[in-house]
């Protein structure tokens, strides 16, 4: 079975076909139902990408990002373990609310200053008891 990605690429390269045909958004996401199913992307998506190709771009890739929050900011933690919340959002470059978003999905929380995980491993335990 194809990948996500897979099928939401091949999903483009059938919309630039299909909007070189001169069809419509709606009718283009129709016959994508009738053959993706369940894996379909919204409508809105598809009229966001004829849009791009109308505009004149012909590329069927996501354009290149600066790089996933989530892992940048677990990199500054693990470096860091006392880095502030407002240093955080500094060298992120987000908001404080995503980033306690963030760090809701990585399941880190303040505690003491420092940003630790929520569930300590058994390892983690373990030191704790030797060093306290």
């Amino acid at each position: 079975m194809a990948s996500d990605m897979e099928v939401r690429m091949k999903q483009r390269c059938v919309i630039a076909l299909l909007h070189a045909e001169k069809i419509p958004p709606n009718d283009i996401h129709r016959r994508l139902l009738n053959v993706y199913g369940d894996q379909i992307v919204d409508v809105s998506i598809v009229r966001r990408w004829v849009a791009s190709f109308s505009s004149g771009n012909s590329d069927v890739n996501d354009k290149p990002r600066s790089g996933q929050p989530c892992e940048r900011l677990d990199q500054f933690i693990c470096a860091n373990r006392r880095i502030t919340s407002n240093e955080l959002c500094t060298e992120l470059n987000i908001g404080f609310s995503a980033l306690e978003t963030i760090m809701a999905t990585l399941e880190y929380r303040k505690v003491f200053a420092r940003c630790v995980p929520r569930m300590l491993t058994q390892e983690n335990k373990e030191h704790r008891i030797r060093t306290y």
